[in-house]
């Protein structure tokens, strides 16, 4: 393609308007997330998508289990420092949670082993 060809898809839409991602986009998106270290929210912003939408992806992914094996349940990221004191734990189906004590990591813990029961 040169530099003057421009690529056009053409994108599907349901009933209601709202646009149809392919099954190969959305995988793809969500290799992406798993490749990275940013939040649901903020990759969500970055790519265009609505944060409720990436995580139903996320979600139906999780209930079906990813499509590669060697996917992590969980992932390490990189935190940057705020000026509040504390660490911001994001858990499953989008909950967060400030952690400023260490006698908070067991309450933390049992929080986090809910929400993905409740989530499977």
């Amino acid at each position: 393609m040169t530099s003057t060809q421009s690529l056009t898809k053409i994108l599907k839409t349901d009933t209601e308007g709202r646009i149809r991602t392919p099954k190969e986009d959305r995988e793809a998106l969500l290799a992406l997330y798993d490749q990275g270290s940013m939040s649901g929210r903020s990759f969500a912003s970055a790519h265009g998508l609505r944060y409720s939408t990436f995580m139903g992806w996320l979600r139906r992914r999780r209930i079906s289990g990813p499509s590669d094996p060697s996917t992590p349940l969980f992932r390490e990221v990189t935190l940057a420092p705020t000026e509040a004191a504390g660490l911001v734990v994001e858990l499953p189906m989008g909950v967060r949670v400030r952690l400023e004590r260490v006698d908070q990591i067991p309450v933390i813990a049992a929080l986090s082993r809910h929400l993905h029961e409740a989530s499977c």
